[in-house]
């Protein structure tokens, strides 16, 4: 369980690690862009004089001038990348909201459906969150054997014999109501 959060966390530290990435870029881009424009300003101050330039010079003044306004795109498809980065966290993490209270409502139906008792749907939901037996009685309070006996209850009522296939019906109910409420 412990594994599964720190998982999302990690997912959660990328992406705002991504996002910070892409803002130092743009930055650092309009920086260079707006350095490489202040360096024309000052090197080449009257356009007038340009036709009078030498080939070095011409060639230094048209290589920065590509150079600025490369820097200058590049800033802006940074900011285009970090603007698509942040809708895409936001829709993300809305997907995921979403998921998981259609997850929780598949599973309490398909509890009630197999009319488990409240001990059974906690020892049930334990069990679908990958506890073993002996921490589902350490964490309720109750004898492992307790827990067996539980755990059988729900197999029975559940048509199955493992905690995969246990884990396989709501992993295919909730494909199943993933597919049909896909856009």
């Amino acid at each position: 369980m412990a594994e599964r959060s720190s998982g999302r966390n990690a997912a959660a530290l990328t992406q705002d690690r991504l996002e910070r990435l892409t803002t130092a870029m743009a930055v650092i881009q309009l920086v260079c862009g707006l350095g490489f424009a202040v360096d024309l300003v000052l090197e080449f101050p009257d356009p007038r004089t340009w036709v009078y330039l030498t080939p070095q010079a011409l060639m230094h003044l048209l290589s920065e001038t590509a150079i600025m306004i490369l820097l200058l795109i590049g800033f802006a498809i940074a900011r285009q990348a970090q603007r698509f980065l942040a809708v895409q966290r936001d829709r993300m993490a809305h997907d995921l909201q979403s998921l998981r209270g259609d997850f929780d409502r598949i599973l309490h139906a398909q509890f009630d459906d197999w009319s488990l008792t409240p001990a059974q749907r906690d020892v049930a939901l334990l069990c679908l969150r990958g506890l073993r037996i002996s921490e589902i009685a350490e964490l309720r309070g109750s004898a492992e054997g307790t827990i067996k006996a539980h755990l059988s209850a729900i197999f029975r009522a559940a048509g199955v014999h493992t905690r995969g296939e246990l884990i396989g019906v709501f992993m295919d109910a909730f494909i199943d109501h993933g597919v049909a409420s896909a856009p």
